[in-house]
């Protein structure tokens, strides 16, 4: 399949880069590539114009900057698991990192790729001749939603393996625009909007992830079920971040909703309990209450609140493990 034709810049720095994202507002950024540009070839996006930053100086690091980790938006996501310390304090970032598509995914995308990743649907991830034989969905360019029959609605799921891991962690974003930097948390980086999926202003860049050190006091996982062991996106992926010092938990998920979810309710039973098979499958009952799946794939809803809560239990286990080991 081939690419649609679009417009190409290579800017040298990142004011270069701002300023032609301000000037050409539908252009997108293209860093690793290996979501944007399936996309592009079954033409369920087809941006003008393309802004390459790959090129740009110190967008690639990892590093401690007084007890936080700060690593910069073009590091790929096989470095996460091949760095010491992330392996070792961050462990549920690195799990993350590994659990993306194949090796060659890992290789060529980045961290802000995948945290910035389109939503998905089955609906909307299909060829063109898949797509022709019914109306495009709102998603697409058309007026409906299909999974749920509304109009100017979008139901489609976010399904980034590290975002719930970035959400237990606390971590927060950088963001460079024509306004200078941006730190929000990364939370507030996710609209809930299937069809734009991210709170972006004009011009904005993700540049950089801010992890607090009082997030490596304690214990992180990443689980994830999908139909094979690579390739495929998660049908339900669950973040686990526990301090047993201070009775402190963290939960939060991918691929449940229309943006990663923080697992409130779930994070209230548990705070302050000490953790035992009784507390775990009380909690994985409340697992699902945070989120609102639809059947953006085959999978049912019922299904991916039951494997909310079968995932909430094995994230615990593994934690408990580790804290222990």
């Amino acid at each position: 399949m081939r690419l649609p034709k679009f417009e190409y810049f290579e800017p040298r720095d990142l004011k270069e880069a701002v300023s032609i994202l301000q000037n050409e507002p539908s252009a997108k950024i293209l860093a690793g590539g290996t979501d944007l540009l399936v996309n592009m070839k079954h033409r369920v996006e087809c941006p003008p114009t393309i802004v390459n930053i790959k090129g740009i100086d110190d967008l690639d690091h990892i590093k401690q900057d007084n007890g936080a980790v700060r690593i910069g938006a073009l590091t790929h996501l096989k470095r996460l698991y091949m760095t010491p310390m992330i392996l070792d304090k961050l462990s549920g970032l690195a799990e993350a990192a590994a659990a993306v598509g194949s090796y060659h995914h890992q290789a060529m995308g980045t961290l802000a790729g995948n945290i910035c990743q389109q939503n998905r649907c089955r609906f909307f991830n299909q060829s063109r001749w898949w797509r022709s034989s019914r109306p495009n969905c709102f998603k697409a360019g058309g007026e409906i939603c299909h999974v749920v029959n509304k109009k100017e609605s979008c139901y489609s799921s976010y399904c980034g393996d590290v975002a719930p891991t970035l959400l237990v962690l606390n971590a927060k974003i950088v963001l460079t625009g024509p306004k200078g930097l941006r730190e929000i948390p990364i939370e507030d980086l996710f609209s809930g909007d299937g069809k734009t999926p991210l709170n972006l202003n004009s011009g904005e860049i993700l540049t950089e992830i801010i992890i607090p050190a009082q997030a490596m006091d304690a214990v992180t996982s990443y689980t994830k079920f999908a139909n094979r062991e690579s390739i495929d996106f998660p049908i339900v992926g669950t973040a686990y971040w526990v301090s047993i010092e201070h009775k402190e938990y963290r939960v939060a998920y991918t691929a449940g909703d229309r943006k990663p979810l923080r697992g409130h309710q779930v994070e209230i039973f548990l705070n302050g309990k000490d953790l035992n098979g009784e507390t775990i499958n009380e909690a994985s009952d409340l697992a699902a209450k945070d989120a609102k799946p639809v059947k953006t794939s085959v999978y049912s809803p019922a299904y991916k609140r039951r494997l909310m809560g079968l995932l909430l239990k094995e994230a615990a286990s593994k934690s408990m493990r580790r804290a222990t080991s």
